[in-house]
């Protein structure tokens, strides 16, 4: 019908044109009409298309059949999913949700501006795996269980819990009596999470406080911590109760845990959030190990430290005291977020007491050239005089010195000696 009208409509032209440029208005008239056709033609198909993914964005399904028009459809949906939340969850199949593989923002400062954990004053074990061989079992490390090694990720090396195993790992140390009456435990952990619904189930672990001689690594510690699925733990002994966390635990994604124990006392965080506080705990645990349930596990920045006592009474006895909870990235003075619970110590001791005045002194460990840790521990003091101030205290209160690798408090031959020298003083003026 279309050629018919077509032919209808040349034929007219060339009864009234027969000059020389007819041919040219007759081919310029077939280009318009052929155009015109063209455009109603794909109007009516991105019409539809509009309509399908509006449709399909609505449902949150996509179906791929290959042809060019759902080709079309799946790149716009694609398009306009990326615009959306990144930290949305999809749907399977079955209905069940399952969380997306998009890489959540790193913690902030702000994040943990209500952080109030503050590690122990002297470290008795901190190891250092950066110099250790990829696919080896830690040398710092006693693996009680199944398959543990040290692996690379991210630049960085980690220790790393096979799936699948009841992997168990414990600090090695001269003795099982390690553990102090009071002391902290910190460490960075990130579920390898691959099947999204059943993580939701069945991803425990463990952090388990035994008495010296415990070897049964498969039974009932004298207490424990134990990150039940990704939304409650349970802490204390075998009657212990279940607690819901504030935030759900997210796979592959780093999460910082920190535990404070004073005999019976003891508290969890877990990220910015206080999760549990007791003093019902069970005593006579002396060592401490970790355990994976079915997911793998990566652990990093590992580190128990004795003590934890009152600020304030040293600053009265001694003048100064010593932090090692303002922590800092790598050779850089960027604070992290977990320093905070420190940070606020020294805030509200300088509130409440407006007579206090303070130098902050930084301090590094030997290792690396002695000029460029003078300088970073400098700059690390001035990050500290520049974040206590944004927090309230008057800048001409506080004062700043560097001091780099000098005036040691202990010794630069092993991981826990370095650790300790890489401080912060708050020396009162």
């Amino acid at each position: 019908m279309f050629c018919t009208q077509l032919l209808f409509h040349l034929s007219s032209f060339k009864n009234l044109f027969m000059k020389k440029s007819t041919s040219f208005i007759c081919v310029s008239l077939l280009s318009f009409l052929f155009l015109f056709s063209f455009q109603n033609a794909n109007a009516q198909l991105w019409k539809k298309i509009k309509n399908e993914v509006k449709s399909r964005a609505e449902n949150n399904v996509v179906n791929k059949a290959g042809n060019a028009t759902d080709k079309a459809i799946d790149n716009t949906v694609d398009a306009t999913k990326e615009n959306k939340n990144t930290n949305a969850s999809s749907n399977d199949a079955n209905g069940n949700t399952a969380a997306t593989d998009t890489k959540e923002k790193a913690p902030s400062i702000n994040t943990y501006k209500n952080y109030d954990f503050v590690p122990g004053d002297k470290i008795i074990f901190q190891p250092d795996l950066s110099s250790e061989p990829d696919a080896e079992l830690p040398a710092r490390f006693t693996v009680n269980s199944g398959n543990v090694e040290i692996q690379s990720y991210e630049a960085e090396k980690i220790l790393h819990l096979n799936p699948d195993c009841g992997a168990t790992v414990s600090p090695l140390m001269s003795s099982e009596n390690y553990l102090p009456d009071q002391y902290t435990l910190e460490f960075d952990m990130m579920y390898e999470n691959q099947d999204g619904n059943y993580f939701r189930y069945a991803s425990d672990f463990y952090v388990e406080f035994r008495a010296p001689g415990d070897n049964n690594y498969h039974g009932y510690p004298i207490y424990k911590l134990d990150i039940n699925g990704i939304s409650k733990i349970k802490f204390g002994g075998a009657n212990a109760g279940i607690i819901a966390l504030q935030e759900e635990i997210t796979g592959n994604t780093w999460h910082h845990v920190a535990i404070y124990i004073r005999k019976n006392i003891g508290k969890v965080y877990i990220d910015q959030y206080r999760v549990c506080a007791t003093n019902t705990l069970p005593v006579g645990a002396t060592k401490v190990d970790i355990k994976a349930d079915r997911y793998g596990i990566k652990i990093k920045n590992f580190r128990i430290a004795e003590g934890g006592s009152d600020q304030y009474k040293k600053i009265l006895t001694d003048g100064k005291f010593i932090t090692h909870g303002i922590l800092f990235d790598v050779n850089k003075s960027t604070i992290k977020p977990e320093s905070m619970g420190a940070l606020n110590e020294v805030v509200k001791m300088m509130k409440d007491h407006n007579d206090l005045n303070f130098e902050i002194d930084g301090y590094t460990d030997s290792d690396g050239n002695a000029d460029a840790n003078l300088k970073l521990s400098q700059s690390r003091a001035d990050a500290v005089k520049a974040q206590l101030t944004k927090m309230g205290i008057d800048a001409s209160r506080l004062t700043t010195r560097g001091f780099g690798e000098t005036n040691p408090i202990d010794k630069n031959d092993n991981a826990e000696g370095k650790a300790n020298n890489r401080r912060v003083e708050f020396l009162r003026k």
